[in-house]
């Protein structure tokens, strides 16, 4: 589709779900609270050049002309039965305010992008994936020009037959992770080809994707949910189980995917109790060792006298398939379940164009939540690379949280 390759985002749904699931219950739960996002470059080397950020801020501006149409909402009601009118409703109103919402600006002499998202937290949370997406693809329009789709649908389909051969259950998760839209839906065309009984394709992050190739939109919580709850309600030994009550207030028995590592996987063991892990049917593993979650979260409901059989892990950090097998194969082990969903691997694996043996560079960017009801917010993730926030608060949630620290 080449408008929207041209001009991405083209559609309100070029969007992942998790984030329509994370504006609904901020809708319900935190309607009038304001937030701050801000953008971080976790490889510095990374850098951006004029011609980048021009066309960069050119896309941010247009994102004022996005809306979802009739077919957009008729489609959120089908695939998307949890959404309740009320939130359908605002949707149908909603619309992107940039030009105040949105501050970007490029130091020449670094080639460092700095980029800040500010206002009403319901309104702003849509903003996250979409600049991300932009954000990758204006550096490789503009900096990283050293590549082309050669090879590409070859690539992505063999992927996806060997996971699909191992019986993996994979998801495609590059939305914020793309080179362009082009990359995206290239390799959604050819994993939703792929047919096994026992693996295979089982859904996209990307509604407009989702639609466009008739797999289910999927998705789970994301940290800024707990983040922002942990800032309003001012704990971070009981943020997880907050979180977690009010996520199943907004949702009830549907979306039970719970995410573990926002302050640290034994925090979150803490607050998952028998009644959330009866209610929640899996957690998701986002940082630190796949292998050690995979028996702590066993041994967690075993001691909670919980059938693993019933229960399942998604996994969603850094895979690529020969990691999703042998995940796979350590779960088998313990008799749980488990899904992997795969994003930087699937949208943004290339080669050099002018060395074919050489593998490209894909950058390592996030979008955080900073602030929240004029609080900071901060991540204390399993791998501490991934710590995000404002120090002097990293500090204090440390200390809050040190009994689990030290064990």
């Amino acid at each position: 589709m080449p408008a929207i390759e041209e001009h991405a985002p083209a559609s309100i749904l070029d969007q992942d779900l998790y984030k329509f699931c994370m504006q609904q219950a901020v809708l319900q739960h935190y309607s009038d609270v304001d937030a701050e996002y801000r953008f971080v470059n976790r490889d510095p080397s990374i850098q951006f050049n004029r011609g980048a950020f021009e066309w960069l801020q050119e896309r941010i501006s247009s994102m004022a002309e996005l809306r979802a149409t009739s077919n957009d909402l008729d489609y959120l009601r089908s695939a998307c039965p949890y959404f309740s009118a009320e939130y359908i409703a605002y949707l149908s109103e909603f619309r992107y305010n940039p030009s105040t919402e949105v501050a970007c600006s490029l130091d020449e002499d670094l080639g460092s992008l700095s980029l800040r998202v500010s206002g009403n937290w319901t309104r702003i949370i849509l903003y996250e994936v979409p600049l991300l997406a932009m954000i990758a693809e204006a550096h490789y329009r503009f900096v990283d020009v050293d590549w082309n789709y050669e090879g590409q649908r070859a690539k992505i389909a063999a992927k996806g037959e060997i996971l699909a051969r191992a019986g993996c259950k994979f998801a495609e998760f590059g939305t914020r992770r793309r080179r362009s839209f082009m990359t995206q839906d290239i390799v959604m065309s050819e994993l939703s080809q792929i047919k096994s009984s026992g693996g295979g394709i089982a859904g996209t992050s990307n509604v407009y994707l989702a639609r466009k190739y008739g797999v289910p939109p999927v998705g789970t919580i994301g940290h800024e949910w707990i983040m922002g709850i942990a800032a309003l309600e001012n704990t971070y030994t009981s943020a997880d189980r907050l979180a977690l009550l009010k996520w199943q207030q907004t949702y009830g028995s549907r979306l039970t995917v719970a995410l573990a590592d926002t302050f640290g996987t034994r925090v979150f063991f803490a607050s998952f109790d028998r009644e959330l892990a009866g209610t929640y049917n899996s957690v998701r593993h986002d940082s630190g060792d796949p292998l050690a979650f995979a028996q702590a979260v066993c041994e967690h409901y075993m001691e909670l006298g919980m059938d693993l059989s019933t229960k399942s892990i998604v996994f969603s950090d850094s895979l690529t398939p020969e990691i999703a097998i042998g995940i796979k194969s350590k779960c088998d082990s313990y008799g749980i379940g488990c899904s992997f969903g795969i994003g930087t691997n699937f949208t943004n694996d290339f080669n050099l164009a002018s060395n074919p043996a050489q593998a490209g560079t894909a950058l390592n960017i996030v979008i955080k939540l900073f602030r929240c009801g004029g609080k900071p917010c901060v991540k204390l993730s399993d791998d501490r690379t991934k710590y995000t926030g404002d120090v002097d608060e990293v500090r204090r949630a440390q200390l809050e949280l040190a009994e689990f620290y030290q064990q």
